[in-house]
């Protein structure tokens, strides 16, 4: 039986429709789904992300023992800013990628919900002495999204916020609560994520929704949301990338790989592909005719060959065509490459795309 998350009664009662994503059931949408990515591309939206995994990284060697580890360099990680990094193998393929946060006490590393205790477990493993040690906060988190979702924030905490780069966090405390407030996109756009104790989470997630004059947030469940984050080419573990997958396939590497701060699992593959090579595939965009979306792994051919699979698909309200991700092969990677995709058991026009599709907005 797949689990609820804490606010389950509060999103039926406003109408959401469920589905299982993963081992979570989680509201697809509330009746309207272009209604709420409009939300989301065009004023200011609301979304439920407690069920993401979320750790805090304790322990006096926990900057050490990361340090040691990621692809990223920890010490970029301030008292007002995170970073976003990955664990990977020794031959540079990416266990995992997550962003952390210093926390007075500890680490929060923010991690997709499939890949977590995974995670967990290869950390563990390195161990050894180090004096770390891995908990799940009892926090809710919520999501504020959208153009508009800065002047919500400000609604919310009472007063200006400074102008925030990608990753910056603060803590405020509400009526006594403490609420810890990232700036990290999901979707393309200045996306907000708040997180607070469990027990306030219901009271936080009602008052963004009640309060704000003339500026009220429309709830955007998964649907919404994976449309804005295919159409930002914004890359999600479990989906677009994997083990299999180095990052610069992925094309985060600008994003998560640190050249100069020294040893890590799968350093020298990854500097070497920087001086030497290149890589045979990499993630890219496809736009295809029709009006069905092709399933994720489906075939990509340029004419009887064979030349990469689809991750993630929809149909997007801003190109307005269905659109994908895919890995190709590098050199069919080139806008306006022509191409055929596997969709509903026949061939389907498309040509290739550059990533994003939309243009990112988060930088505002």
């Amino acid at each position: 039986m797949n689990l609820e998350l804490p606010l389950h009664v509060l999103h039926q009662a406003a109408g959401a429709q469920f589905a299982d994503y993963g081992s979570w059931t989680l509201p697809m949408h509330y009746g309207d789904p272009l209604r709420e990515y409009n939300a989301i591309r065009q004023g200011v939206a609301l979304a439920d992300l407690s069920y993401q995994g979320k750790f805090i990284l304790s322990g006096e060697d926990r900057k050490a023992f990361l340090q040691g580890l990621i692809s990223n360099d920890l010490l970029k990680a301030t008292e007002s800013s995170g970073i976003y990094t990955t664990l990977l193998t020794a031959k540079g393929k990416t266990i995992a990628d997550f962003s952390l946060f210093p926390l007075p006490e500890g680490y929060l590393m923010e991690i997709e919900a499939e890949n977590a205790e995974k995670t967990k477990d290869v950390l563990m493993r390195f161990r050894l002495r180090s004096k770390v040690q891995m908990t799940v906060p009892a926090w809710g988190r919520l999501l504020v999204a959208g153009p508009l979702a800065k002047t919500r924030i400000e609604q919310l905490f009472g007063d200006a916020l400074p102008k925030m780069a990608e990753h910056a966090f603060f803590e405020r405390a509400i009526d006594e609560v403490r609420l810890i407030c990232i700036k990290r996109s999901v979707t393309g756009e200045a996306d907000f994520h708040l997180y607070t104790p469990l027990e306030n989470v219901e009271g936080l997630w009602t008052r963004l929704l009640s309060e704000g004059a003339g500026l009220p947030l429309q709830p955007v469940g998964q649907t919404a949301l994976k449309t804005t984050r295919i159409e930002a080419g914004i890359p999600r573990y479990g989906v677009d990338m994997n083990e299999e997958v180095i990052p610069v396939e992925a094309g985060i590497q600008d994003q998560v790989i640190s050249y100069t701060k020294g040893c890590f699992p799968g350093q020298e593959v990854v500097a070497r592909i920087k001086t030497y090579g290149h890589v045979n595939k990499q993630l890219s965009g496809i736009i295809l005719e029709g009006d069905i979306p092709p399933q994720s792994g489906a075939k990509i051919s340029q004419g009887e060959k064979s030349v990469g699979w689809v991750t993630s698909a929809v149909k997007s309200p801003f190109v307005g065509k269905v659109i994908a991700m895919a890995y190709l092969r590098r050199k069919t990677a080139v806008s306006g490459t022509a191409l055929t995709v596997d969709v509903a058991q026949a061939q389907t026009g498309a040509e290739a795309a550059s990533l994003p599709f939309y243009p990112l907005r988060f930088n505002e």
